[in-house]
């Protein structure tokens, strides 16, 4: 296994102002790496461009400009929803944008590192593991799937290097609302009650640190190249379980209502992942259990 040193590395993220974009590159800058980001949505400096990865040359240009040694790609739509009047939406920045990306690295030595979805196991017997045939239940996870393996082609042919990483249900600090923890969180918080289905699904929940941890630990070691992994902690929180350590915490008058709403057509009721493979070949572990987590986050709220 040979280690990488990334001090100096010239890293390129793409979606570096999305949520877990801004956490992963203040790492990648404590480890002295020179970042730099891609953003639809960003102040444009020697370092942030803005660029919408669905323009080509756009694209390409401020890429060749940068000539980055490793890319994050975690830019993409992202949408539950199971409609399918979206799907080209949907596609156009998860698969066409990609492929943007992989080719705006042509003459570029690039290690190629894409951030993928556990949304692609869908029904799969739970633990998920790596070599299961995905069943994508919804636009997004079709478009994950997608993306992920025109990576592998693209980069099989054109002898990249890369990574596919699938990333399993993540928080941490300063979250958009419209996610689950959050929501419930805020919720609470202006004392609201809050309304959730019955909580019977079980979700492999990891603090946004531990992810930008697997990250990095995927940038410094060689013996990733070509794999597909799953970032996950190999545990499982049944949502009800989950609302109730939250309300406990908080210790306020507000109330977790389980069954208030319905669940989602196609509901996945089981979502684990297995680690085994990213613990064997980049050491990967997470530090921060579930009940640390959640009080770092209703501490920082």
């Amino acid at each position: 296994m040979g280690i990488i040193d990334i001090k100096n590395k010239r890293i390129l993220v793409v979606g570096g102002n999305g949520y877990l974009g801004k956490f992963l590159v203040k790492v990648l800058k404590e480890n002295k790496a020179n970042v730099f980001v891609i953003s639809r949505n960003c102040e444009q400096s020697n370092s942030q461009f803005t660029v919408d990865i669905t323009n080509f040359d756009e694209t390409s240009k401020v890429i060749q400009k940068i000539k980055p040694d490793i890319v994050y790609h975690l830019a993409a739509n992202i949408s539950r929803n199971r409609d399918f009047s979206i799907y080209e939406e949907m596609a156009a920045v998860n698969v066409q944008g990609t492929l943007n990306v992989l080719r705006s690295l042509e003459g570029i030595n690039a290690h190629f590192i894409f951030t993928s979805s556990s949304e692609i196991y869908g029904n799969n017997a739970s633990p998920f593991h790596e070599n299961q045939i995905p069943k994508p239940v919804s636009p997004y996870s079709l478009t994950k799937i997608n993306a992920e393996i025109l990576v592998q082609t693209y980069s099989t042919n054109q002898s990249k290097k890369f990574t596919n990483l699938r990333v399993f249900n993540f928080y941490g600090e300063s979250m958009p609302e419209g996610f689950f923890i959050p929501q419930m969180i805020q919720s609470l918080k202006k004392g609201e009650d809050f309304l959730m289905t019955k909580g019977e699904q079980v979700r492999d929940f990891l603090y946004v640190g531990d992810v930008v941890k697997a990250l990095v630990l995927t940038a410094k070691n060689t013996s990733s190249y070509g794999e597909t992994m799953n970032v996950c902690s190999g545990k499982g929180t049944k949502l009800s379980k989950l609302a109730a350590a939250v309300n406990t915490s908080m210790n306020t008058k507000a109330k977790i209502v389980l069954g208030a709403i319905p669940y989602r057509n196609n509901e996945v009721w089981e979502m684990i992942g297995d680690h085994t493979k990213i613990k064997n070949c980049i050491g990967f572990e997470p530090k921060i259990s579930i009940e640390k987590g959640i009080e770092i986050v209703i501490n920082h709220s």
